[in-house]
């Protein structure tokens, strides 16, 4: 018995030593991406004075970021009611919505790009709208405000 479990074992380690020489020889290395050259953009100036450019030329001012927008000022220059809506009603149920500030003029929903078959909704109200998210057992969230 001892003889069969030494043949068996030689034929395994056989096997292993010949499969793993399979495909053997000089591997090509992988390839490697090469970082695309840096170039550099042109600027985009305004023509010079007395000059005159066409009406679609950007300009530096143009191609600038956003400015930053400091939260506590715009609480100060929202209405009562969205700021209301801002302190106390983010993350609530939109029936709490409806409770504090009643029913919006219009509404408008589209697919959920947070949630997976749900819902983004737009609440329009006098000046400013509130979004809200959907989830698809029908619970609805207060997400936050905006001018409209």
């Amino acid at each position: 018995m001892k003889k069969n479990g030494i043949v068996v074992l030689t034929l395994v380690l056989a096997l292993a030593l010949f499969c793993a020489a399979c495909g053997g020889g000089a591997k090509e290395p992988a390839p490697t991406e090469q970082p695309a050259a840096a170039t550099e953009l042109p600027t985009v100036t305004k023509p010079p004075e007395g000059e005159s450019g066409a009406d679609d030329v950007l300009t530096s001012d143009d191609n600038a970021a956003p400015a930053f927008r400091d939260h506590e000022l715009d609480l100060a220059s929202m209405s009562e009611t969205q700021r209301k809506v801002e302190e106390e009603l983010i993350g609530a149920t939109v029936e709490d919505l409806y409770a504090a500030i009643g029913q919006p003029k219009s509404s408008d929903y589209a697919a959920s790009c947070l949630v997976a078959d749900g819902e983004d909704g737009i609440l329009h109200y006098d000046g400013f709208i509130v979004s809200t998210t959907r989830w698809p057992s029908g619970d609805e969230r207060v997400m936050g405000t905006d001018a409209e």
